[in-house]
């Protein structure tokens, strides 16, 4: 008899979505041997992640606890696996976020980070007396996004661009998807919680500035990241907002903000002007569903908000563990079934005279 692997250790998968949460997610499966293949309506550098200002902090993702954890290993991952490498655009920085009034309270993941404290008053810009600080990292969503995409085709990962309408339309050639269509499960999976929240940024000469800066007053937004060859202010949380075409007024704004954060942000060389759509949700869905009476696994995947980036790792992880927990259970036609009892049979005995 032939030998052939058990069904698991040959199991093709199949991701929705080219973001870093399906990159992330298809480079671990791949990693773990199985065959993996996404299809995706766009692309980088077309993605939403392109777009996005790109740090590692928690930001308007839900719940708090799972956020913290998935956080916290997002954030081991890339000191392990990602920041040594001089090609992913990533920087290991200082983050902070910034209080104009005293803040006693601290942050959810403060218990599952180590670096965190609080930041000495030198630290501080002026007008700001409280904040947190971590050491964490940012990225070029540019130079991230390719890396990812090279790191999964390196692996043996295969990228379809091509639009899909149903969650059921792959389900003819595959038993197991992980979806990631960020924004597009509000239609794809009929979700109607998920929601853009609209975020513009402004990408600017860099002048030196070297950690990041965030204010997350609710009124008013703003961050200072700089990356490796410029840096990002922004920002907007225009939640249910659609339109992606940069606004005078966000412009002006955002210009406004950045100039009162640091005093080197008053006189800035503009770049360019983008924006994004953060996929957001009451909370991040994360979790199997099963179709066609057990015979089609769908781990879904999306809701991040404005923490893609934050917990995509983390998120990962989870999604291998879900599928490696779920895979046997998937039911398969009888024929297939018996030709793989029969094969491991005679894979039993070649191995018994060896």
């Amino acid at each position: 008899a032939v030998f052939r692997p058990p069904l698991y250790m040959a199991r093709d998968v199949l991701v929705i979505g080219c973001g870093c949460i399906g990159l992330s997610s298809g480079i671990l499966l791949l990693q773990e041997g199985y065959r993996v293949t996404i299809w995706a309506k766009d692309l980088p550098p077309n993605t939403t992640s392109n777009k996005a200002a790109a740090l590692w902090y928690p930001f308007h993702a839900y719940p708090a606890d799972k956020v913290a954890r998935w956080s916290t290993e997002t954030l081991e991952y890339f000191f392990k696996n990602i920041l040594s490498d001089k090609t992913s655009g990533t920087l290991a920085q200082t983050v902070y976020e910034i209080f104009k009034k005293p803040n006693p309270a601290d942050p959810e993941w403060k218990k599952h980070v180590t670096t965190f404290r609080r930041p000495e008053k030198h630290e501080l810009p002026p007008g700001y007396v409280d904040g947190y600080a971590v050491d964490a990292f940012i990225m070029d969503t540019d130079l991230y996004m390719d890396w990812l995409m090279k790191k999964f085709v390196s692996l043996g990962g295969v990228i379809e661009q091509r639009t899909i309408h149903d969650l059921r339309e792959p389900m003819s050639a595959y038993d197991i998807i992980v979806n990631c269509p960020g924004l597009g499960a509000r239609e794809l999976c009929n979700d109607k919680a998920v929601y853009p929240s609209r975020g513009q940024i402004m990408v600017i000469k860099h002048n030196g500035l070297t950690n990041s800066l965030m204010d997350d007053d609710p009124t008013a937004i703003t961050y200072a990241i700089p990356r490796i060859n410029n840096i990002v202010l922004g920002g907007t949380m225009g939640e249910h907002e659609y339109h992606l075409e940069p606004t005078e007024a966000d412009k002006r704004d955002i210009l406004a903000k950045a100039a009162k954060l640091h005093p080197s942000l008053k006189n800035v060389e503009v770049i360019q002007h983008k924006v994004g759509l953060r996929p957001s949700r009451h909370e991040i869905r994360l979790e199997p569903e099963w179709f066609e009476g057990g015979r089609k696994l769908v781990v879904h995947n999306y809701g991040h908000g404005g923490s893609g980036f934050t917990v995509s790792w983390g998120c990962a992880l989870e999604v291998v563990q879900i599928v490696k927990q779920n895979q046997d259970l998937v039911k398969r036609d009888q024929h297939e079934a018996k030709q793989d009892a029969k094969d491991a049979k005679g894979a039993v005995k070649l191995i018994s005279k060896m």
